[in-house]
């Protein structure tokens, strides 16, 4: 089989009634109106508004579940440099400490030094779409409201949302985790992280003077934040204007593969031309047979009972060959067979 180098899924999450990530107010007539993210897609040869949650906003939900589920301290994000003990945000970064701190390590960060000063940064080993609302199962509305004063005739203002169901897709690059390379202007770790921790590193040569640093328990780290990210995932929570719109954005479909390569394979699962949300089976089997080289763990589909229209076929045509379970129960699984230490 395959090396697990990287965790491959998809997720499905029921915005029904929603309001997840705003776009601010609108314009010319309608500046009293909130807005959603939205954006034109062709359908039918018409132009279709489709709502969506932009990557930046859910990943923040996912960093912010992890945290908690896990207990980890957060990387927060602060102002630096010049002006920063006045408050000033001209520049800002987390901690940018990936062994401390495991947001870091799987999220990545970026700090641009000064004329003089060192850069650092580390692209995201957690990659992700947008999270957009699949075809033939999304329709926008208004929700008219007044803001009653003591006195005087109640202001008007209204809110846009929608009713959708939000898809998206992602790859954590797994081999990444514990593993930093200094590649010359290219540093992901300072040289006060290299001095600080240089008793839990091994440094190996790259050529000339470039160096990658992978911690001596890496396999049990790489592990422990994988396990802490997909537990984020299968717990997720966020989203804006919960008070109006309350929804549960755990996903009540998650999809998940370890993979020797990179591809984000598990993208446009889900077909809108029912009542609910149907997974394409046969696109899946595509999938893994095309894949097959690649796939270095089964395929884990968990679903909510009674979520999916064509449940039937899939406990029908995919039973045995995957893994099916709720979402938080392939999760479990898939950390205890895949991502346990020893």
């Amino acid at each position: 089989m395959a090396e697990l180098k990287n965790i491959s899924g998809a997720l499905l999450i029921d915005a029904t009634a929603a309001f997840l990530n705003g776009a601010g107010l609108g314009v010319q007539e309608d500046k009293n109106r909130v807005i959603p993210k939205t954006y034109k897609e062709k359908v039918n040869d018409r132009l279709e508004e489709v709502p969506y949650v932009s990557a930046q906003s859910w990943r923040r939900w996912l960093r912010d579940t992890t945290n908690e589920e896990n207990d980890w301290q957060p990387s927060e994000l602060r102002a630096i440099g010049e002006g920063s003990e006045k408050g000033s945000t001209n520049k800002i970064s987390t901690e940018l400490n990936p062994i401390e701190f495991p947001e870091d390590d799987l999220f990545g960060y970026m700090k641009a030094g000064a004329k003089g000063e060192e850069s650092v940064q580390r692209t995201s080993p957690f990659k992700s779409s947008i999270l957009k609302g699949i075809k033939n199962m999304r329709t926008l509305n208004i929700d008219e409201a007044f803001v009653h004063l003591k006195e005087g005739t109640p202001l008007p203002y209204s809110t846009k949302f929608y009713s959708t169901h939000l898809e998206g897709f992602f790859n954590l690059e797994y081999s990444r985790l514990g593993v930093y390379d200094n590649l010359g202007s290219k540093q992901e770790l300072s040289s006060e992280i290299l001095e600080k921790h240089a008793d839990k590193l091994i440094e190996s040569k790259l050529g000339g003077k470039f160096s990658r640093y992978e911690l001596k328990n890496a396999t049990e780290n790489r592990n422990n934040n994988a396990s802490g990210l997909l537990k984020g995932l299968a717990y997720l929570r966020g989203g804006a204007k919960q008070a109006a719109f309350g929804s549960d954005v755990t996903p009540k479909v998650l999809i998940l593969a370890g993979m020797e390569s990179a591809n984000p394979i598990f993208n446009n699962l889900f077909i809108g031309t029912g009542e609910k949300p149907i997974l394409n089976v046969d696109l899946l089997l595509e999938l893994t047979n095309d894949f097959n080289d690649k796939l270095a763990t089964p395929i884990y589909i968990g679903f909510r009972k009674g979520y999916l229209q064509n449940e039937a076929e899939i406990n029908e045509k995919l039973k045995g060959n995957f893994v099916l379970a709720s979402p938080v129960e392939i999760v479990k699984q898939f950390i205890e067979k895949h991502l346990t230490n020893g």
